[in-house]
């Protein structure tokens, strides 16, 4: 992307540098609070959002704002299909090796500018850049003329084209199941203004005060914000799929313990999804409340504990006695109070790759501490395992314990999670603890068991694993990939670089006076499709 001279106009630079003055509780902009006689909707975060840039964040909680503030061509759903946002329409070439979209004419940026298929291509030319490193820039990887970091081989080389105002068309490397496209890179695409940002020099961009006051094309306007507490938006009347029925959107941070009383007392209408965790001895309680409507829903999420493949001593015999040795029910009972399932890989049940011909894994202690015995294990030797605040906690305790009674001494370190993942990369531990949300798509978790891979966790240097998942992907059709990741599921069992524990369900709880809210049909972090609520004065 070349590097540019600045041109924005005076007047929103003030009122952005203006905002950026303010103490940490005056609001950025605008006015904080429910102004008389607007309906508003409150919905909770249990952690606090990083950034509103959205191809430089993984944080789930910015993710839960973005969707309000910025668009995506398309969206995935929990079932796997697929749904229009800024994309009418698209066709896939019969090769499988392009898909052209065709956008919604009527979608502007919230200054009243047209978006058009020039936005969406300066958007992935920004992505894959070589020299901003963009947190998304791997979603790049999949389009010629990047390489396999999505990092752009030339200036501006990726072959995304504007075929006309409204028609933007996206090669691929190769042919390739196109899941993959709409399931992992559309959902982190969001297309940003090409004539509010092109402007900004390029060592400038990632700190520049645009983030602060972002401008999107979304059905909310943001409004204020207080760090670390707020984010008001607005509803936007121009929204090319529709108004939403309300006026102001307030996302606010709230202690999981406090969900309970908020609920109830109506200052929070809603939590859920990835955006807060509740705390499982309180939903009870929750589902009880007479002005909520509670549910659980399945999903795709997966838990693993994670096992240094590169320490001689966590042989694959040893891996998978420590696995035969969990007791995944007892954590789903104990921990879960049931809302959820034992699982034995990435993809379980009800997920549409997932392999039914493989078994479950026993919960054997004395078959794993006899597997150890043969293996030569060294019962004075004691393991590291490393671990983020939170559930994951009470989890490697329990393990813990398991691990004990086969022989096995551990000693439990507590990290915040950056340096959780952080230590996990490097390799400083014996035994860890992740997890993720899934998805539709089973080359999500693939990357995760590659040699390479920067969340290669398990420190694998047997390609077997990874070449099966993205040869998988490879595939054009349904039949031919379903047999390939059938076998990278059963690969993944026999090596055991990790053990997977369980999912856990999707806890969601609504205020009553809003209603048609797609809980359980969409991926809801990143498509609450708000346009659609109804909301009650």
């Amino acid at each position: 992307m070349k590097k540019s001279i600045r041109l924005l106009a005076c007047l929103l630079c003030v009122a952005i540098l203006f905002g950026a003055c303010n103490s940490q509780n005056t609001p950025v902009s605008g006015t904080t609070g429910q102004q008389t006689g607007e309906k508003t909707v409150t919905i909770a975060l249990t952690s606090v959002w990083d950034s509103f840039m959205p191809a430089n964040t993984t944080n789930s909680y910015s993710y839960a704002i973005l969707d309000m503030l910025f668009e995506r061509l398309t969206t995935m759903n929990q079932d796997g299909t697929v749904s229009p946002r800024l994309a009418d329409s698209w066709e896939i070439s019969e090769e499988s090796d392009s898909i052209t979209y065709h956008l919604n004419q009527n979608a502007t940026w919230h200054d009243g500018t047209p978006l058009t298929a020039e936005d969406v291509v300066y958007t992935c030319q920004l992505m894959s850049d070589a020299d901003l490193n963009l947190a998304r820039r791997t979603r790049m990887m999949y389009f010629a003329g990047t390489d396999d970091t999505g990092k752009e081989l030339s200036d501006n080389s990726i072959e995304v084209e504007a075929l006309d105002d409204y028609t933007v068309r996206f090669q691929l490397k190769e042919p390739m199941d196109t899941l993959t496209i709409f399931a992992i890179v559309n959902p982190d695409t969001f297309i940003l203004p090409k004539h509010l940002l092109e402007d900004i020099p390029e060592e400038e961009l990632v700190s520049d005060e645009f983030w602060l006051h972002p401008i999107g094309a979304g059905p909310m306007i943001f409004d204020s914000m207080i760090s670390g507490e707020r984010v008001e938006l607005t509803s936007n009347e121009d929204f090319y799929l529709g108004a939403p029925d309300f006026d102001r959107l307030i996302f606010r941070v709230v202690p999981a313990a406090n969900l309970l009383v908020g609920l109830q007392s109506g200052e929070i209408d809603m939590a859920g999804g990835l955006d807060t965790t509740f705390p499982i001895q309180d939903w009870e309680a929750i589902k009880a409340l007479d002005n909520v409507n509670a549910q659980s829903q399945p999903s795709l999420g997966y838990q693993y504990m994670a096992m240094n493949t590169q320490k001689e001593y966590l042989t694959q015999e040893v891996r998978q006695a420590f696995s035969m040795a969990i007791n995944r029910q007892v954590i789903v009972d104990q921990l879960l109070l049931g809302e959820g399932q034992p699982i034995i890989g990435p993809l379980h049940e009800p997920h549409q790759y997932f392999n039914e011909e493989l078994s479950d894994i026993p919960y054997d202690p004395d078959a794993a501490a006899q597997i150890l015995q043969e293996a030569g294990w060294d019962p004075d030797r004691e393991l590291l395992m490393v671990v983020s605040t939170g559930i994951r906690e009470r989890v490697a305790a329990l393990i813990q314990q398991d691990l004990a009674k086969i022989g096995v001494k551990t000693r439990i370190q507590t990290l915040d999670f950056s340096t959780l993942m952080t230590e996990m990369r490097a390799g400083n531990y014996d035994i860890g603890f992740m997890g993720s949300a899934g998805s539709p798509d089973p080359a999500e978790s693939v990357t995760q068991f590659t040699v390479g891979a920067i969340n290669n966790f398990t420190q694998l240097t047997d390609t077997t694993i990874g070449d099966l998942g993205h040869e998988a992907a490879r595939q054009t059709t349904f039949e031919a990939r379903k047999e390939m990741v059938d076998e990278y599921q059963a690969t993944l069992v026999e090596q055991c670089p990790a053990a997977f524990l369980y999912s856990a369900n999707d806890l969601f709880a609504c205020n009553k006076r809003i209603t048609n809210v797609p809980f359980g049909t969409t991926i809801f972090n990143t498509n609450k499709c708000v346009w659609q609520w109804k909301v009650a004065d």
